[in-house]
């Protein structure tokens, strides 16, 4: 019996463009760039008081986990999902899901006291579908309600679902250009845009 493997949006957008397929295998003569667009929209009562960008850091986990898939045919993750912490961190290019997750983690990520919403697990990424070579989840952002005044200073694409898990693969993190000062019930939309390109 063939066992069928369910591929993620982002990762078949990949595998359906021969040039990216190519450049993302010899990147180092091709000038492949993987870029990463990190969107935060803060809401209180309802009414946007905050909205910042900037460019994201790709891990070696994560570039590898691409690599790996898209080259390799190894089997994949059926989602990819989005997270937030409160640790003062910039994220560098050697993190780990194991080094830098959960609640030991030194991203110090937001647990279940600090949002509310979603309960347990971290929200999906859910990206549009894509021709082209950029995926975004505009349509459907990551939101968290949240439960508590604390800070909170970045964002993270990751393979695992659980806020606790330390497991699966960190893709990338954002350090917020300003960092959030939330409260009980503001809530933090985030925005990924990925683009791959040859030039």
């Amino acid at each position: 019996m063939k066992i069928m493997h369910k591929v993620n949006p982002f990762l078949t957008s990949i595998l359906d463009r021969l040039d990216l397929r190519y450049a993302l295998k010899h990147r180092a003569e091709s000038g492949l760039v993987l870029h990463g667009l990190c969107t935060c929209d803060h809401f209180r009562d309802g009414k946007l008081i905050h909205t910042q960008s900037g460019s994201n850091t790709f891990t070696t986990e994560g570039m590898a986990r691409i690599l790996n898939v898209c080259f390799r045919a190894q089997a994949t993750d059926a989602a990819i999902y989005v997270g937030i912490f409160e640790g003062n961190v910039t994220p560098a290019i050697g993190d780990t899901a194991a080094a830098k997750l959960g609640a030991a983690g030194t991203y110090n990520e937001c647990q279940d006291a600090d949002y509310d919403d979603p309960i347990t697990n971290r929200p999906a990424y859910t990206m549009a579908s894509t021709s082209s070579a950029v995926a975004t989840n505009t349509a459907s952002k990551a939101t968290f309600v949240m439960n508590a005044s604390i800070n909170v200073y970045g964002a993270f694409l990751v393979s695992s679902q659980a806020k606790t898990a330390i497991t699966g693969t960190l893709f990338c993190a954002k350090k917020f250009t300003a960092v959030r000062a939330v409260i009980a019930d503001d809530e933090l939309a985030v925005t990924y845009q990925i683009t791959l390109t040859t030039s």
